[in-house]
């Protein structure tokens, strides 16, 4: 069996399907420096979910073995990755609500609200203060 190594998500973006491992024993780059997380994309989580779909949880501890990439042989990709002792990987926690298009929230449009005076009627006077003349 190939040499396993730990590491910890260091951060996955749902919408590409991919995310990077930082290895046990290295420290997280610092701004400036190069990163020397390991990518690992979906398709090589071992995860089971009802609709198919793969994520992981930032922060959580992985196994995983290395792989030339094959986009850029230099650099090695994670595959064949699990929770500890081969369980399955914790997933991304998934958010209700507070996201864009959520409901009850009014754009950022110029509204007429508050801004200048009341209604006008047909004679040009403001109907607010034809009101309170009627009283």
């Amino acid at each position: 069996m190939p040499d396993r190594q730990q590491g910890t998500v260091a951060k996955w973006l749902n919408h590409k399907g991919i995310g990077f491992i930082t290895p046990k024993d290295v420290e997280p780059a610092k701004d400036g420096e190069e990163s020397n997380d390991i990518l690992v994309h979906y398709m090589q989580i071992k995860q089971s979910s009802e609709d198919g779909f793969k994520s992981l949880e930032q922060g959580s501890t992985v196994e995983y073995e290395l792989e030339a990439d094959p986009k850029n042989p230099e650099k090695k990709i994670a595959v064949n990755v699990t929770g500890l002792d081969g369980e399955d990987c914790a997933p991304k926690k998934k958010y209700k609500g507070g996201g864009k298009g959520s409901k009850g929230k009014k754009g950022k449009g110029k509204g007429r609200k508050g801004k200048g005076k009341g209604k006008k009627d047909k004679d040009g006077d403001d109907e607010e203060e034809d009101e309170e003349a009627e009283e």
